[in-house]
């Protein structure tokens, strides 16, 4: 992550600024970008792995499911990896499949009608992030992204939709983790009509901060001032300058090559004059 955010007083961020993605752009990355690795069949993954344990009893698509059907779901799997920067699904392509990620961050997105990039989520392990609740044939909306190395499992959509359909449980994950997504994204487009820019940067960096460490105080958001700007719909300048300003008032501090959350009731009051808990915030 070496162009993760710094938040230095006094220097200006601007000379490092790329402009915005245009269609023609995001097409020359995706063309110089290298095919994803082969799939690894099933047999690479045994359902004894530490990594299957794991997601067996973390990720929310799993969650209350019976051993059984569990060990279904994994027999039915393979494994993909993708490294930096390197596209998973493009906007406007089919649904073929249901991609849980392992480990790595990817960034879900679209470019709008004047060659801005929008990014809508920043996706962890242990979360769906492509193909659920989507009909058979129908095609992406967004664009998918890996931000680091990325260690992803899918399923073909067929299969997915047949064990949904045995398993009641399975239908009850797919509604919840849906119910979430639309309740984040709410809740960012309230924010984005009612507050401030001010506001809105603050409600998103806390918003990764529950995302990164399950809390708001001296959690690593490894974000750069251009993807913090894409989430709170504002300029580099202008997140470049906020953040400088809240580092000199003691709410953030550079750290790692990132920032780190100091004091989230400070800019919970600058994010709105009535503010929510922080335990009320969604989780991007």
């Amino acid at each position: 992550m070496g162009n993760a955010l710094r938040v230095i007083p006094g220097i200006d961020l601007r000379q490092n600024y790329r402009g915005p993605i245009s269609p023609d752009q995001d097409t020359d990355l995706l063309d110089s970008t290298p095919a994803i690795q082969p799939a690894v069949p099933r047999s690479a993954l045994p359902i004894g792995s530490a990594k299957i344990q794991i997601l067996l009893r973390t990720a929310p698509i799993f969650r209350n499911l019976p051993g059984t059907e569990c060990r279904e779901i994994v027999s039915l799997v393979v494994e993909r990896r993708y490294s930096n920067r390197q596209l998973i699904v493009h906007a406007g392509d089919e649904r073929r499949e249901v991609l849980l990620l392992v480990s790595g961050r990817v960034k879900v997105s679209q470019i709008s009608h004047n060659g801005d990039e929008v990014i809508f989520r920043i996706r962890r392990a242990g979360d769906i992030i492509g193909g659920l609740g989507m009909s058979p044939g129908e095609s992406h909306c967004s664009t998918i992204r890996a931000m680091e190395p990325c260690h992803v499992l899918s399923w073909k959509a067929e299969d997915f939709e047949r064990l949904c359909s045995r398993s009641t449980t399975l239908q009850h994950n797919v509604v919840q983790i849906i119910k979430s997504d639309l309740k984040v994204l709410q809740e960012c487009f309230c924010e984005l009509a009612t507050l401030k820019v001010s506001g809105r940067l603050a409600r998103t960096l806390l918003r990764l901060a529950g995302q990164e460490g399950g809390g708001n105080y001296n959690v690593h958001i490894p974000l750069t001032c251009e993807e913090l700007g894409q989430m709170a719909g504002t300029t580099l300048f202008t997140v470049s300058r906020l953040l400088t300003k809240w580092a000199e008032m003691g709410l953030l501090h550079q750290q790692n090559r990132g920032i780190v959350i100091e004091d989230s009731v400070g800019l919970l009051a600058i994010a709105d004059e009535c503010p929510v808990p922080v335990n009320e915030l969604p989780v991007a």
